[in-house]
Parts: structure tokens; C-alpha cells; sequence
């Protein structure tokens, strides 16, 4: 009676209608059997591996090896689960043999990188004698690398032969603090995370 008695368009007259609204824009609804079926998919039964044939109170430490269903690989099985006249041995043998094809002893390795440094043992007694007498008078003007260049030798050979003083030492204390104190609260934090993961490196892990 409302729609023959207005003539409004019925476009406008929708807000009298909810059942009509409700029955025009889709949704989507989970039944019950839609429900029941989603939860069963999840209810999976672990593998019969997994469940110990033993009684809880009788059980030990063991290692479960329950790979994945897929194609045999000798890659797949350790050697450790593998019997002693399993045959998949002397594939893992074999794989092992073509992945690295260098560790055969006719074959030829590639060329290096980098020229490999030879070790040299060229200076005498006197000459380190002089090294460590220019280090230890001036050490700002004999700077290892000066000394290394002047008896063609490296800088850790320096430092190995000679030692600086207690002075030049707290001179350089001194100044690597100066330079700490102008860091920033993000800088110091950098770096004490760097040395805490140089001190885990060593320790391996």
C-alpha cells in the first residue's frame, strides 16, 4: 500500500524495507556443516614415529629421524641411521666424490685470487737492533709503517719485534678516549654491540 500510494521513486523508500536490504547485498556465512568440515581437516593424527610404543614412565633420550615423503636421496638418511649394508652408502660415498671434484689428487686446482705472500726472513740482528732503537726514540716520526717501509717488512713483523713505551701508550689512551667522549649516545651503543659480538664469535656462538 505504501509503494502504490507514494510516488516517490522507490529508490527512496528503501529505509522501510530491512528485510529487503538484507536479502540484496551478498555476505558471507559459515553453516554448521562448513564449520565441522574445516575443523576436521585440522584434527590431523601424528605419524605413528612420533607416538612411543613405551610407557611414559619408562621412556629414554632418542633421535627421531621422520623425514618428509619425497623422492630417495642418499642425501635424505644420515649415515648414522643407515645400516652397514645399506646400499645407499656408496651413493653417499659417490655424491660426495662428484661435489667436490677437486678433492681428487691428479686433479689441478684453480688459480688463486690473490698473488700468495711469501714469507721472508731477510733482516739480521743489528738491523731489528735499529728498528727497535727508532721506535723507542721517537715513536711519532718512526711510526710502524714508516719502519716497515724503510726495512721492507711488514707492519705486524714491527709490532712483534717491538714494543712502545709506557708513554706513547697513555698518549694514545689519552687521545682514543678524547674522541670517545664526543660520541654520540647511537655511536657508543654501535660499538659496544660490536664488541659484544666479537666476544661471542670467539666463544662460537
Amino acid at each position: 500500500m505504501i509503494l502504490a500510494a507514494s510516488k516517490r521513486p522507490i529508490s527512496s523508500l528503501l529505509f522501510l524495507y530491512p528485510s529487503f536490504l538484507q536479502a540484496a547485498v551478498p555476505a558471507a556465512r559459515r553453516h554448521e556443516s562448513s564449520a565441522r568440515r574445516t575443523t576436521k581437516r585440522l584434527r590431523v593424527k601424528p605419524d605413528p614415529s612420533f607416538i612411543p610404543s613405551t610407557p611414559t614412565n619408562q621412556l629414554q633420550d632418542n633421535v627421531i629421524f621422520n623425514p618428509p615423503s619425497s623422492s630417495p636421496s642418499p642425501y635424505h638418511t644420515p649415515a648414522a641411521f643407515l645400516p652397514p649394508s645399506d646400499p645407499r652408502r656408496s651413493l653417499l660415498v659417490r655424491s660426495h666424490e662428484h661435489a667436490n671434484p677437486y678433492a681428487q689428487p691428479n686433479k689441478r686446482l684453480p688459480p688463486p685470487m690473490h698473488k700468495p705472500i711469501e714469507k721472508r726472513y731477510h733482516l739480521k740482528e743489528d738491523e731489528i737492533a735499529e728498528i727497535r732503537r727508532l721506535r723507542q726514540k721517537d715513536p711519532d716520526t718512526w711510526t710502524r709503517k714508516k719502519l716497515a717501509q724503510r726495512f721492507d717488512c711488514s707492519e705486524f713483523f714491527v709490532s712483534m719485534i717491538c714494543e712502545a713505551s709506557k708513554e706513547r701508550k697513555q698518549q694514545q689512551q689519552m687521545a682514543l678516549d678524547d674522541i670517545k667522549a664526543r660520541w654520540g649516545k647511537r655511536r657508543t651503543y654501535a660499538r659496544e654491540d660490536r664488541q659484544k659480538r666479537r666476544v661471542l664469535w670467539a666463544r662460537d656462538e
